[in-house]
């Protein structure tokens, strides 16, 4: 008997290891993970068509069906990477959850007669999988140690591509890149290739400088150090520049969890980079002068607390916050006014509930709104699981992820 097992765990492993060997030699899921970290730096569409007015294919939107046929011919695999990872399997059930409630939303689409304005929440839905997927493949493909470290290098390079071209932007080299409609919308916020929200810029620049600072902790890691210092002090610089307060927020939480896990080093890395960025801004007055408009324009001009010794947290901010908590209140109240949507919601992407606002502008509530405490659980409970990954060989980068 247990020789059968021993045979039978042989077996599998080496099946298990067949599969591996099989999808890293797929070179056409190579290159289609290869586009969509191209994707996520590159958002400007390159497909244009009319459903319900102007709509747009980005990259992403092409690449994203690859992915799914991929997915498809690894299913028993790549379902296997997913229950055993308990960040894929918790985000999944969210997923599948979300889908579900789409029926709800579909109803409010159908009753309103706006039944094309559900193919937005389709794709919305869409681009939710494929990102998903996505992750699911690069965690795959991190087994190969080569492709692992190719796929840093093109972060890193293509990051450094998009921040040098929202530096050219900001010193008038280079003009706004969308079209009116986005120049209006967005006030020609100058944000390169990216889209023109100043969110998407700061989380992004937030996101690559997180992946520097795990690469940076990793001995192990072969990364070329000139490439990643340059793309860490830029992606700073674009994080202050992009006038993003959220992502100002979330730069502090993760410097404030690596100084707390790790003062020495952070207090060296840290430093470096302090003298680093000084220089920089000394040698180039322009630059100092864009960082400068921005923190004006986008924090100090907002609030007056700073004039008030009795000022609260609270007070600051409602005032750094342009309006924002008002929405999240009266998204909260409004939950509390119809207790029937809160064990459910009221749909994915229902843009017919009476809620005010389309955005609650507070994740928490907006999970709650539209996909009930059932998908807030669910959520909460993939978020919640980021904070125990451990990758015993790679340490650093756990100290990053967990920040």
């Amino acid at each position: 008997m247990r020789k059968i097992k021993e045979t039978l765990q042989f077996d599998r492993e080496t099946l298990v290891l067949r599969k591996i060997k099989q999808i890293l030699g797929d070179k056409i899921l190579l290159y289609v993970l290869y586009g969509f970290i191209l994707s996520y730096f590159y958002n400007l569409p390159i497909i244009k068509y009319s459903i319900k007015g102007d709509n747009e294919f980005r990259l992403y939107d092409v690449l994203g069906l690859f992915l799914i046929y991929f997915y498809y011919k690894y299913y028993h695999f790549a379902d296997a990477v997913i229950r055993k990872v308990f960040v894929f399997k918790q985000l999944r059930f969210f997923l599948y959850w979300s889908c579900i409630t789409m029926l709800t939303s579909l109803f409010f689409y159908i009753l309103n007669d706006k039944l094309t304005g559900f193919l937005q929440v389709i794709l919305y839905m869409y681009h939710f999988w494929i990102f998903y997927l996505a992750a699911v493949f690069f965690y795959i493909y991190c087994v190969d140690k080569k492709k692992f470290q190719a796929g840093i290098y093109l972060i890193l390079l293509f990051s450094i591509v998009c921040c040098i071209i929202v530096v050219l932007q900001n010193i008038a080299v280079l003009d706004f890149f969308w079209n009116d409609s986005y120049r209006e919308a967005y006030g020609g916020f100058l944000s390169g290739t990216l889209g023109p929200n100043k969110i998407v810029l700061g989380i992004t620049s937030l996101l690559v400088f997180s992946l520097g600072l795990g690469i940076l902790l990793e001995k192990n890691m072969n990364i070329n150090r000139i490439v990643l210092y340059f793309s860490m002090l830029l992606n700073v610089y674009i994080i202050i520049v992009s006038g993003s307060r959220t992502t100002y927020v979330g730069l502090a939480v993760v410097l404030l969890y690596f100084a707390v896990r790790s003062p020495l080093r952070f207090v060296a890395i840290s430093s470096f980079f302090s003298f680093l960025m000084v220089l920089i801004l000394s040698i180039n007055p322009e630059l100092q002068k864009s960082l400068d408009d921005t923190l004006e324009k986008r924090i100090f001009s907002k609030t007056q607390v700073d004039e008030n010794k009795d000022a609260e947290v609270g007070e600051l901010y409602s005032d750094l916050g342009s309006g924002r908590d008002k929405l999240t209140i009266s998204n909260a109240l409004y939950l509390l006014e119809n207790p029937q949507i809160i064990p459910f919601g009221a749909g994915f992407m229902n843009r017919f509930d009476k809620a005010p606002g389309l955005s609650a502008h507070n994740m928490y509530i907006q999970v709650i709104k539209e996909t009930g405490l059932v998908g807030f659980f669910l959520y909460f409970g993939w978020l919640v699981s980021f904070l125990f990954l451990k990758f015993d060989k790679y340490r650093g980068f756990s100290l990053a992820l967990n920040g």
